[in-house]
């Protein structure tokens, strides 16, 4: 019983460390959205290996356009941060800039500088006032790629 409890704790920690040190940490974490008003969802393992990723982590919640606004420039902090690090990643977006109303769908993609092998990805999608945020890190090397697995 003991080794279960310390295996869910490393997990844990673990989970948490993924996205340390990152603006957008705080949304994750229900410090700008109550993790009440969140649906959240983790997932590791052999459920995402075929997709060639090791880590998800998305967060859904209805989101005003000033909700909006705040998560888009903690993601592009996150992105510009790390310019430093890797000077050449991509940068995708897709659907109306006029995001936050009703009817409109906008989708934003940032790749992250890779920590060691692992590569990272900080994803959001509007859609009808519902924002999803999500992270990933694992062996898929660029946007392109992930896009192309995704579809």
């Amino acid at each position: 019983m003991k080794q279960l409890v310390i295996i869910l704790m490393m997990m844990l920690c673990h989970s948490a460390y993924a996205q340390k040190g990152m603006h957008i940490s705080a949304l994750f974490e229900g410090k700008i959205v109550p993790s009440s008003k969140m649906v959240e969802t983790r997932i590791r393992g052999k459920a995402i290996s075929k997709y060639k990723l090791s880590y998800f982590h998305s967060v859904r919640f209805d989101a005003d356009g000033t909700l909006v606004n705040k998560i888009d420039h903690l993601t592009a902090q996150d992105f510009v941060n790390d310019t430093e690090k890797v000077k050449s990643r991509e940068l995708a977006s897709e659907g109306k800039a006029n995001i936050g109303k009703k009817g409109n769908s906008f989708t934003q993609m940032y790749e992250l500088a890779p920590e060691g092998s692992t590569h990272r990805f900080l994803c959001y999608k509007v859609r009808d006032g519902v924002m999803t945020v999500i992270y990933l890190e694992g062996s898929v090397s660029s946007l392109t790629e992930l896009k192309k697995i995704f579809q």
